[in-house]
């Protein structure tokens, strides 16, 4: 599962323990979480789960990205920096079990035994929010796909270009991506951005007419070798657009007195490799009730302006 929690609940009434009470309700194996303001935070939320949960986030000083499990973490229990690493030949089989990754400002990574006896590397994103490609797409102003595109690459690594650069390129990473026949990998999260998956020649008049190749997710397939496992099990984009964003901001602003349409899109994903595992099921979720959009959003049972996105996976038997 990966579930942006919207500043931590903050933007709900009661918004921890809602965030919990939608585990619970899926009660899944691993959640991505973004938007965690701090270790406390998490540290509540994961309370009011339950007993047998425990939680994982980076060390800065606003970690905004975090994982929790039912199950066990290979590592000391806290999250540690690690930047130009040297590995050695045995690393290559991965980069030990007393360590978690993180990756620059946008993603943690970490082994998890499931209780299966599978070990899974899993990582979490939170890719930047600035320059939301959609915006400028719909902008009739927009003549150019490189005015577009301006907001996906910069030329620095604080863009979301630049960050997914830094995780596929980064050498723990590409260790597990190596690895990936024996552990299975997997990268969850909010990327702010859609999918080049999405926005073809089949739906382009939904999309402005423009056809985009958004970089995020192209570089984790191209690069890395990874399934987008939402797209996998629901391939047409028409019938199964599985937007994720958003739950309630459906108007932009009230400075138009809520009149003005909030494009909404695919953003939130969960993408795996490995010759071990099959999806079998693959869905947003934004819980059980209906959802009031904002302004009048206070009191929603469902926490979080994205949707959830939740995949399920089988073993399969691999000699």
């Amino acid at each position: 599962m990966t579930f942006n929690i919207w500043l931590s609940g903050g933007s709900v009434e009661d918004g921890q323990y809602k965030i919990a009470k939608h585990i619970k309700i899926i009660n899944p194996d691993i959640v991505a979480l973004e938007e965690v303001e701090s270790e406390e935070h998490v540290k509540n939320i994961t309370a009011k789960i339950g007993p047998e949960w425990t939680y994982l986030i980076g060390t800065g000083s606003y970690p905004d990205t975090g994982i929790v499990t039912r199950h066990k973490f290979l590592n000391s229990g806290r999250a540690e920096t690690h930047r130009d690493i040297k590995l050695t030949p045995n690393d290559q089989i991965y980069f030990g079990t007393t360590k978690t990754i993180i990756d620059s400002n946008s993603a943690i990574g970490t082994q998890i035994l499931l209780d299966n006896g599978i070990t899974v590397s899993f990582w979490a994103l939170h890719l930047d929010y600035k320059s939301y490609g959609p915006y400028a797409a719909y902008n009739k102003l927009v003549t150019k796909k490189e005015q577009i595109m301006a907001g996906e690459d910069n030329g620095s690594k604080n863009c979301r270009s630049g960050q997914m650069h830094d995780l596929v390129t980064n050498k723990v990473f590409q260790a597990a991506i190596n690895n990936s026949n024996n552990i299975p990998v997997f990268v969850c999260g909010d990327f702010n951005g859609p999918s080049h998956l999405d926005w073809n020649d089949k739906n382009k008049d939904a999309h402005g007419g423009w056809i985009i190749e958004w970089p995020a997710t192209k570089q984790l397939m191209e690069n890395a070798k990874m399934t987008d496992s939402f797209r996998e099990i629901h391939p047409d984009i028409i019938a199964e657009p599985g937007y994720t964003w958003s739950t309630v901001q459906k108007f932009s602003s009230e400075g138009w007195n809520w009149t003005i349409p909030e494009p909404q899109d695919r953003i939130d994903f969960i993408f795996y490799r490995s010759s071990k595992l099959k999806p079998t099921n693959s869905f947003i979720y934004g819980g059980l009730e209906p959802l009031t959009p904002i302004p009048n959003h206070k009191n929603n049972d469902y926490p979080s302006d994205h949707y959830a996105v939740v995949t399920d996976f089988d073993v399969l038997n691999v000699n």
